[in-house]
């Protein structure tokens, strides 16, 4: 179960940093949050996977 509460918190954290950098997109700092949004989504994956072959 702990493992699952990972994934909710990263997916989570993932979903608020896409939504608030889209929304600064015409900023400098609006697009570094939306390239951090977009690589904790991809962490989610590889944790996954790491769950998955571990």
């Amino acid at each position: 179960m702990q493992h699952l509460d990972w994934l909710i918190l990263l997916i989570t954290t993932g979903f608020v940093l896409l939504c608030v950098g889209y929304s600064f997109r015409e900023r400098q700092w609006g697009v570094a949050v939306l390239a951090v949004g977009v690589l904790t989504m991809f962490s989610t994956l590889a944790f996954k996977m790491y769950i998955s072959f571990h």
